[in-house]
């Protein structure tokens, strides 16, 4: 009796890993990019990537700040561009925050040292008239 229980035990222990993994996503390239939607208040701007599946090792975050709001995908040398290494969130410093009025981001998940890159998402500075806010905003958005 006491090998049947333990058999038992052992079956529904091998059921159990086994549809723990079945839940598992592998790692894949940030699916989504979005903003902090709320009044900018001046202390940097957080992106958040998500839908990447399970367990990268960390994030490249690419961001390149331009002084236009123009749908041109292209960007010129004069305009800044940051590259860190950082968690599924990324704070873009004040200072471009306030002085460009558009953002093109690239995250790449770093999938046990293969990068896997996000499509360019385009970010703009927009102000409402009502409550004279500054928010950003998805530029396919708009």
């Amino acid at each position: 009796m006491k090998r049947f229980h333990s058999y038992l035990g052992c079956l529904i222990l091998a059921s159990l890993v086994s549809c723990k993994q079945e839940k598992t996503t592998p790692c894949k390239a940030p699916q989504r990019v979005t903003v902090d939607s709320e009044c900018y208040a001046g202390n940097g701007l957080k992106f958040t990537a998500s839908d990447y599946g399970d367990t990268p090792l960390s994030f490249e975050w690419n961001v390149v700040a331009l002084k236009d709001t123009s749908r041109v995908n292209g960007w010129t040398p004069k305009d800044e561009k940051i590259r860190m290494i950082a968690s599924n969130t990324f704070v873009v410093p004040d200072s471009l925050v306030t002085n460009y009025q558009r953002l093109i981001v690239e995250v790449a998940a770093n999938c046990q040292g293969q990068l896997k890159h996000s499509t360019y998402y385009a970010f703009v500075k927009k102000r409402s008239a009502a409550t004279n806010c500054v928010t950003w905003a998805s530029q396919n958005s708009l």
